[in-house]
């Protein structure tokens, strides 16, 4: 081979390497802050398009135990966030993976067992800067009785990485409900109707659920601002292929009347869901 050939074939090597875009690598990742049968750590995923960082809150538990969702169920209490030792921070967006049910004494408690990726939406206040992000979190780890657990962990994020991988933390947000309003989907669950159930011996909740070919709805999960609290729904599909989810109310707000907000999430295939909306619900009875 002469020496231009030579010369040629190592241009060519060359150009074909620089069009070839970079492997992604493993996000950053704090340290693990170690607490009592649980750790937890801060891992960054890839910036989003809108320019937001992207962060997943993990928790890792000993063999048995379990954490909390935001709104715990019969008994439990939610994580609770302190950013306030962050710096370049506009906004803040916690997005939470659809829980699972448990037995918890006599009733029922919604969270994570074993690990949980919180996912978390970081709008940096100059997206051209780093964000230092801080976290504090005080949550609970349960076997057969709770234990309170700080944490601290703390993660520099530089502007604009885009080319990072992060399976544990996209797994964990591909579990996050998607939003989707009342009525018919064509390819997610859909909350067909919800109404106060007024042929129920106790006052409830009637939902009528459909899920796409070859889907399946397992649980439903509604919040409402106060102390509303709901039992297990009863769950039975109906002739027509769609779910009739029965809730009853546990316990409500004193006074609470007229248009009230909820959040429903439903757990299920081909992915989870959340409806946000307004339910008219009279005044309990005396």
């Amino acid at each position: 081979m002469s020496a231009v050939q030579r010369l040629l074939t190592l241009l060519a090597v060359l150009a074909a390497a620089l069009a070839t875009p970079a492997l992604a690598q493993e996000a950053a990742m704090s340290p693990w802050s170690k607490g009592d049968h649980a750790s937890l750590r801060l891992i960054a995923g890839a910036t989003a398009a809108s320019g937001k960082q992207r962060v997943g809150v993990e928790i890792l538990m000993a063999p048995g135990y379990k954490t909390y969702w935001r709104s715990p169920g019969d008994f439990g209490v939610p994580p609770v966030f302190d950013w306030s030792g962050s710096t370049n921070i506009g906004g803040l967006d916690v997005r939470w993976p659809a829980p699972e049910r448990f037995e918890d004494g006599n009733g029922h408690s919604l969270g994570y067992v074993g690990e949980v990726v919180i996912p978390v939406s970081v709008q940096p206040a100059d997206p051209a800067k780093p964000v230092m992000l801080v976290l504090k979190l005080d949550y609970a780890v349960c076997e057969k009785i709770c234990i309170p657990v700080k944490g601290e962990a703390r993660l520099w994020l530089e502007p604009g990485v885009t080319a990072v991988t992060s399976p544990r933390l996209e797994r964990f947000e591909a579990r996050v409900p998607a939003p989707v309003k009342l009525g018919p989907q064509k390819t997610r669950i859909s909350v067909l109707e919800a109404k106060l159930d007024e042929g129920a011996i106790e006052p409830g909740l009637r939902l009528v659920l459909q899920a796409p070919p070859e889907g399946k709805v397992e649980d439903v999960f509604i919040e409402g601002a106060g102390m509303w609290s709901f039992g297990k729904p009863t769950l039975s599909l109906q002739p027509d292929g769609t779910t009739l989810a029965l809730l009853r109310i546990v316990d409500r707000p004193k006074g609470a009347a007229g248009p009230i907000p909820f959040i429903i999430t439903v757990r299920g295939k081909p992915a989870a869901i959340e409806t946000r909306l307004d339910l008219d619900i009279p005044a309990a009875k005396p």
